[in-house]
């Protein structure tokens, strides 16, 4: 008995190892690539780099405008994670704690959202940027961006915060919280793993967002990462291929760290609520 264990542990570990590896090659390719010099590169593609260049790092800044872009989505991302947390949170805990009229009809409604495929909106909320005058400002990246992770952020904030006992609320009520201070001094902090798995998927969600950033922005000093390495593509007969990587590299580490280090807090949300007793 205890050797089909160990054989299945093997097998699942051989498993998870293969995928790991498909998984991390492709950056770990890149990465490599960003290394290069372009005479390395078009010699070989599978080959290691000879040594560990940062003039590419350097071209894709300072040629290819990856500063820029880089800013202009860390901006972005910030200022839609102050806008999901907050609608999120607001609206999630008058879900899950609050009595109101038409709540689950009003709960579906926004979870209608789920089934309705982004490329069909696209186009009204193109329209109703134009006519809001907003093209190229911020406004115009950050509540597209928030209507695309509100339903999934509500569903995962509501049902964490089901699982917070109403005697806890109803204690703070007698010792004469409002609302508002339930939810500031006592929500939001048992809430912090959850808040910081929406960071992190939210986060990701806008850094890594590229179509309706190439719609909605015309002006290239406003350009993203996703869609500002999209047009070094065109500049590769100039700038060549290996800084194309660099600005990738770039791309992919920044979250990666973000998301190791918030990587207990998340593993804590997925896990809150599992087991009850």
């Amino acid at each position: 008995m205890k050797k089909r264990v160990k054989i299945g542990q093997s097998i699942v570990f051989i498993l998870v190892a293969m995928y790991s590896v498909i998984s991390l090659y492709p950056l770990i390719w890149a990465i490599l690539q960003s290394f290069k010099t372009e005479g390395e590169f078009l010699n070989s593609i599978w080959s290691l780099p000879t040594s560990l260049s940062f003039s590419n790092y350097e071209t894709a800044f300072q040629k290819g405008n990856l500063s820029e872009y880089f800013w202009n989505t860390v901006r972005n991302t910030a200022a839609t994670l102050v806008v999901d947390l907050v609608f999120i949170t607001l609206a999630g805990f008058a879900f899950a704690k609050m009595r109101m009229k038409f709540k689950k009809g009003l709960y579906g409604l926004i979870l209608i959202n789920l089934l309705i495929p982004t490329p069909i909106i696209l186009l009204p909320m193109y329209l109703l940027v134009l006519d809001l005058n907003i093209q190229n400002t911020l406004a115009a990246i950050v509540f597209p961006y928030y209507q695309g992770f509100a339903p999934l952020g509500l569903i995962l904030i509501t049902n964490y915060f089901r699982n917070i006992p109403d005697e806890v609320i109803e204690s703070a009520r007698i010792d004469g919280c409002n609302t508002a201070q339930i939810l500031i001094k006592m929500i939001v902090p048992l809430a912090m793993p959850i808040l910081s798995t929406l960071m992190v998927l939210g986060g990701m969600s806008a850094w890594n967002e590229f179509m309706w950033a190439l719609i909605s922005i015309s002006d290239s000093s406003q350009y993203t990462l996703s869609v500002g390495i999209s047009t070094l593509n065109d500049k590769t007969s100039i700038l060549g291929y290996t800084p194309v990587f660099a600005a990738l590299s770039v791309s992919a580490i920044v979250f990666i760290i973000i998301y190791l280090l918030a990587q207990r807090a998340f593993v804590q949300s997925i896990t809150a609520g599992a087991v009850k007793g």
